[in-house]
């Protein structure tokens, strides 16, 4: 009986202790788990915030109606929710009504939308803002009263446009090399026709807040539609250096690509633009040139040559516009993955990702061979003031960094080395005072004999130390790697203080000039951690069982 209660209390305490250790990685956990979130948002899923990022509506035809999600009509605080389970519902009934009552007012394509459930939400959330307070406190009656009579046509048509999703198109811009500017395309007056695909294009010069050419297409046969024009060019064909289209998404996150052809030439969108949002774009195609290899913060998406071209009039250029749907779950791939895009395309994120790497490599290489060298010393061999000296080295952990900061600068500076990324890794050669400790400590640890004996066979100082205690203390390097990788891969105070150059920064500077460029948006910032997040946390993964070898073993047993 007493073996069966034994065993069930070790059982218990097996399963409480890893209830915990899920548990205290759930707690954990969660930090990275918002992280990666946010980097699947656009701009306006942040507020109100919410764990999962929005579902992408699967638009297979287009205009629709459709109410963001953080403008859905919610309870005022001040209302009790007695009130608005009695009134919400009859309250928008009676804004519908009122809708179809304006309908001869407003304009003729507005029609078909007016009994459309969001469009009267919308209205109903913009008028519960400036609703007073005793609105809710009346009967049915005189609630409804309140919001039809505040509703006109204006309010109507502002709602219409923020609920109206729809892909329009308007001005085309030409920008040259030489800071020209050409808008070849009047008001009013839109250039693009239809060349392929179940499309139709209408011009909407009223009832919206801009005119544009509207583009009414399904995908239920085909999975593609075609735009082109022909625009007057002024500068000369090697002078363009990009192109702007402006541009309404209808959230849609379907594809957009553009073909340019002038000059007997033809070049091709590398990258693709997505109708992901609900405003308007301007999307800025850029021909290949020297800046798609520069540190220049890259707002535009490759234009790359792709040969000849039948179209060669003098003082034209041929654009074409190509959507493509976005299938399945491809319209939430493009999605959560727009920002991780733009992070390695805005900033030359591979060129700080090589400077990261060459810090860590050599940090890394010169923390094991100079603490390791140092702790032999301290260890293994007899010299005058040895204990003396070794009492210094541990001193220096008291002193703190802040202190010694500009004193190192100043000598980095009087070498020539500042700019440059000698800074940040000469000094690991010397070793650190934590790693010399902690592998001093470990070398006591292995047994004597072993060196007796390689001196007994001719090894000297150095043979012992690269044949028989490198080989020894391997779990303790294995750990003094992990830790001077994540604090190589994370330090910004030292790139901050030493390097001037864009050129240099390692990955952590470079995220914060991403950061002063692309202020206010999180997704991206959010995408660009993440980037630089998972590695550390592979490396840890991978090898964990060395980092707890090298805290726990302590040489060997003799």
């Amino acid at each position: 009986m007493m073996r069966r209660i034994g065993r069930v209390e070790r059982i218990a305490r097996r399963l409480l202790l890893h209830a915990v250790l899920i548990g205290g990685s759930i707690v954990f956990a969660i930090p990275f788990i918002w992280l990666g979130s946010t980097s699947a948002k656009v701009a306006d899923e942040m507020y109100p915030p919410r764990w999962i990022p929005q579902i992408p509506p699967r638009v297979v035809q287009s205009p629709y109606i459709q109410l963001r999600v953080n403008e859905k009509a919610e309870k005022p605080s001040r209302v009790t929710e007695e009130n608005w389970q009695r009134l919400a519902v009859p309250v928008q009934t009676a804004i519908t009504a009122r809708l179809v009552e304006l309908g001869p007012a407003l304009p003729a394509f507005f029609q078909s939308y007016l009994r459309e459930q969001d469009w009267a939400e919308g209205v109903f959330a913009r008028l519960l803002k400036r609703m007073p307070d005793e609105v809710f406190e009346k009967s049915e009656e005189e609630a409804a009263a309140w919001f039809v009579n505040n509703l006109d046509e204006e309010l109507a048509a502002e709602v219409f446009d923020a609920v109206y999703r729809r892909v329009a198109f308007s001005d085309v811009v030409f920008h040259g090399w030489d800071v020209r500017v050409e808008q070849p395309t009047e008001q009013n007056k839109f250039p693009w026709r239809v060349e392929r695909g179940d499309v139709e294009l209408i011009a909407r010069t009223e009832g919206l807040r801009r005119p544009a050419q509207e583009a009414k297409y399904s995908f239920r046969e085909q999975d593609t539609f075609v735009l082109g024009t022909v625009l007057p060019l002024d500068m000369k064909p090697e002078n363009l250096k990009k192109i702007v289209v402006s541009n309404h998404a209808d959230r849609s996150w379907h594809e957009l690509r553009l073909s340019v052809e002038m000059a007997g030439r033809k070049y091709r969108s590398a990258q693709a633009g997505y109708l992901g949002s609900d405003r308007w774009q301007d999307i800025t195609w850029q021909f290949a040139s020297d800046d798609d290899k520069s540190i220049k913060m890259k707002t535009w998406l490759r234009l790359d040559e792709a040969g000849p071209s039948s179209f060669n009039e003098p003082g034209k250029v041929k654009l074409t516009l190509e959507c493509r749907q976005a299938k399945g779950i491809k319209s939430a791939w493009n999605k959560y993955m727009n920002n991780y895009r733009d992070a390695l395309r805005m900033v030359p994120l591979w060129a700080y990702v090589k400077n990261s790497l060459i810090l860590v490599v050599l940090n890394i290489a010169g923390q094991l061979l100079g603490s390791s060298l140092v702790a032999f010393s301290f260890a293994r061999l007899r010299w005058p003031a040895r204990d003396f000296c070794f009492m210094l080295v541990l001193a220096t952990l008291m002193i703190p960094a802040q202190v010694t900061m500009i004193p190192v600068f100043l000598i980095f500076k009087s070498l020539g080395w500042y700019n440059t990324l000698k800074p940040l890794w000469v000094g690991s050669f010397f070793g650190s005072a934590f790693y010399i400790f902690l592998l001093r400590q470990f070398m006591k640890g292995i047994p004597s004999d072993l060196e007796d004996g390689a001196k007994i066979d001719g090894c000297g100082y150095l043979g012992i130390y690269a044949w028989i205690i490198v080989p020894l203390i391997k779990p303790a390097l294995a750990a003094i790697a992990i830790f001077t990788f994540m604090g190589t891969w994370n330090d910004f105070m030292g790139p901050l203080i030493y390097l001037n150059d864009q050129r240099l920064y390692p990955l952590s500077l470079g995220l914060f000039a991403l950061q002063v460029f692309q202020l206010g948006n999180y997704g991206l910032m959010m995408a660009a951690s993440v980037l630089m997040t998972l590695p550390v946390i592979a490396l840890f993964f991978a090898a964990q069982r060395h980092f707890i070898q090298g805290v726990t073993l302590t040489g060997i047993k003799g």
